[in-house]
């Protein structure tokens, strides 16, 4: 609340205007509705844009890859058993083709030798169960046009393996004719029409899975551009976000240093105040004591300034307590301080000061220099004077509100002496 009336204080030195604001202030900090209290240039509103867009942009983001590791994880669950599928395919069809090779070469070589051992089954066909025409048609599919292309094939398979059978009857009888019947169905033409059937399927198989791998291939590459630019967007989002934020940061920032000088400074004479001298006290005395000097506190009280409120109205009285201040900080030196307490009392910390005289020649000063008429606005002039009460320091156990009191008992004093004059209060009292 202190830091709300300091910048109110900054913003509007009009009394009424001041009041209103004050009001308005005090609306807020006791209930009044958030959307009252916000603004829209408010630093902490901004974070709360940088907050918002930040986790739009990273639901966005995990969105975007949500769905990219879904469409990725169908595409791989198609591809899989698809490229399964046509290895098994054309690994059967070699089989295939390598058994019905097998069932020619013996059955030529027994027509060429006689030789029943040629027709061996075990040197034909080595597996349990020997491939088929069917098998390999029910594995590709029993409609299109591979389908269709295969269709003559368990026919052409079936007399092979009808004549290989009479071959090994004839071979087991010991019958020594021509097995021209047995051997119809191994003919150069139909063994041509076979393997041509099995090498063209297996051709139009390894197309489909070469098709398949370029698929693959091509739909990786557009996940991996995908992945790239949704990255290059984040990245550039991020980049945005940072650059808000750094902004935002170098704001708040600043306004924390504009609040932390107005909480330490008097708004209307830019004085330093009350709590200034408070925080410092420590360093200014151990200041006073490390120079092996004295320190002296001034307390001056504005004489006869109601009547120029009253008389010429708060206007003219802030613009009599412009000038007093700008007036007395002409008298000090750039290592005094000087502060506003609040209404017409000001204080002067003297930081190093060979002995009490000094600080009184400062008062002397101080009291000479208000005694002057000072202009105002309209045209007019206002008197006042000023009484000062003066506090040396330093004991050991010496504090600022020590010195305070006793310079505040000198003031006192002085107004009790007729004002326009200061007082020194000593050790043991005024």
């Amino acid at each position: 609340m202190a830091i709300t009336f300091g910048l109110l204080l900054f913003m509007h030195p009009d009394k009424n205007a001041l009041m209103a604001r004050i009001a308005a202030a005090r609306e807020v900090v006791l209930g009044a509705p958030p959307e009252q209290a916000e603004t829209s240039g408010s630093v902490f509103a901004g974070f709360k844009q940088v907050l918002n867009r930040g986790a739009l942009i990273f639901a966005l983001i995990i969105a975007v890859l949500f769905a990219l590791i879904v469409y990725q994880h169908q595409r791989s669950a198609e591809a899989v058993p698809s490229v399964d599928h046509a290895r098994q395919v054309i690994a059967y069809i070699d089989a295939l083709r390598t058994y019905l090779l097998n069932l020619d070469t013996a059955v030529r070589k027994y027509d060429e030798s006689k030789n029943p051992a040629h027709l061996d089954p075990g040197l034909i066909c080595r597996q349990s169960s020997c491939p088929s025409a069917g098998h390999l048609i029910a594995l590709i599919g029993a409609h299109g046009a591979r389908a269709a292309r295969l269709a003559p094939l368990p026919a052409l398979q079936s007399a092979l393996e009808t004549g290989f059978s009479a071959l090994q009857q004839r071979a087991a009888r010991g019958d020594a004719t021509p097995p021209e019947r047995e051997l119809a169905g191994f003919d150069k033409s139909a063994m041509d029409q076979i393997h041509r059937i099995l090498i063209e399927t297996g051709r139009e198989e390894l197309s489909q899975l070469e098709t398949r791998e370029a698929a693959r291939v091509q739909d990786q590459n557009l996940m991996s551009a995908l992945v790239g630019i949704a990255g290059l967007w984040m990245g550039l989002a991020l980049l945005g976000l940072y650059r808000k934020t750094v902004r935002l940061i170098r704001v708040g920032t600043h306004a924390e240093q504009t609040i932390r000088q107005l909480s330490l400074h008097d708004s209307l004479t830019g004085l330093f105040n009350r709590r200034f001298l408070l925080e410092n006290e420590k360093h200014l005395i151990a200041t006073a004591k490390r120079s092996g000097k004295l320190m002296a506190v001034l307390i001056v009280d504005l004489d006869d300034f109601k009547a120029v409120n009253d008389t010429h109205g708060h206007a003219a009285g802030d613009t009599v307590l412009v000038t007093s201040a700008e007036r007395m900080k002409a008298l000090l030196r750039e290592a005094d301080v000087i502060a506003r307490f609040g209404g017409d009392e000001f204080v002067i910390v003297l930081g190093q000061v060979d002995d009490a005289e000094a600080a009184r020649e400062v008062a002397r000063r101080v009291v000479e220099s208000l005694r002057q008429p000072i202009p105002l606005a309209g045209g007019g002039t206002a008197r006042i004077g000023a009484s000062v009460g003066i506090a040396m320091c330093c004991a050991d156990s010496e504090t600022l509100n020590n010195l305070l009191k006793r310079a505040d008992a000198a003031l006192y004093a002085a107004k009790r002496d007729g004002k326009n004059t200061f007082r020194e209060a000593h050790a043991s009292g005024v």
